[in-house]
C-alpha cells in the first residue's frame, strides 16, 4: 500500500509539472531533495558513529550492565514467564537499555535475540502475551537520549538542540505506560 501512495505522489508531481509548465522546478526539487537526503544520511551516519562509541565506552565501564541489572528488577515482574531465564532477561535488558540511550541501531538485535529465546521456551508458533508486550514495549520505548533528534535539531541551526530532552522524556515514558498498560487491559479481556 505504501508503495502505491509513494507512486501516486510520483505521478501527480509528474502531471502537475507537465499540466503547469515548470519542469525546471520539479527537477530543482529532485535534485535538491537528493541531495538532503544524503546529506542527513551522512549527519546521522556520524552521529550513529559517535553514539556507538559512547556505548562501548559504557560497556566497557559497566554502565550498560549496571542498567540491566537495574532494569531485570522490572523485567521480572513485566514478563514472569520469561523473567526468570537469565539469558532471555539479559537480552531483554540490554534491548531496553540501548533503546534508552538512543541506540536503536544496536537495541535491534537484541531484541531479535530475545524474541529468539522467548520462541525456544514455549510451544507452538504463536507469540505469548509477553512476547507481545515486548515488541510493544520495544515499538514505544523510553528515550533518556534521543541521538537522533538532537542531531537533526543542531544540524537544522537549534541554539539549543537538547532543551526538547524533557518533553521527549514525558511523552516517550507516557506513551510507553500507555502501552504497557493497553497490553494488560487486553490480556485481562483475551483471558474472560
Amino acid at each position: 500500500m505504501l508503495n502505491g501512495i509513494w507512486m501516486a505522489m510520483i505521478v501527480l508531481a509528474f502531471v502537475g509539472a507537465v499540466c503547469t509548465g515548470r519542469w525546471t522546478a520539479l527537477s530543482a526539487a529532485a535534485a535538491d531533495g537528493a541531495r538532503q537526503a544524503v546529506e542527513t544520511v551522512l549527519l546521522l551516519l556520524g552521529a550513529m558513529c559517535l553514539w556507538t562509541g559512547i556505548m562501548c565506552i559504557a560497556g566497557e565501564a559497566g554502565l550498560t550492565n549496571g542498567l540491566s541489572k537495574i532494569l531485570s528488577l522490572v523485567i521480572k515482574r513485566l514478563f514472569p514467564n520469561y523473567g526468570k531465564n537469565e539469558t532471555v532477561r539479559e537480552k531483554i535488558s540490554m534491548n531496553i537499555a540501548a533503546n534508552m540511550l538512543g541506540m536503536g541501531n544496536a537495541a535491534t538485535p537484541f531484541g531479535l535475540s530475545a524474541m529468539d529465546e522467548m520462541q525456544k521456551l514455549q510451544t507452538g508458533d504463536a507469540p505469548t502475551q509477553e512476547m507481545i508486550l515486548f515488541v510493544v514495549m520495544n515499538t514505544a520505548s523510553f528515550q533518556l537520549i534521543p541521538s537522533a533528534a538532537v542531531t537533526l535539531r543542531a544540524s537544522y541551526g537549534s541554539a539549543d538542540p537538547y532543551d526538547v530532552l524533557p518533553h521527549i522524556w514525558l511523552v516517550s515514558f507516557g506513551s510507553l505506560l500507555v502501552c504497557v498498560l493497553m497490553c494488560r487491559v487486553f490480556q485481562k479481556l483475551w483471558r474472560a
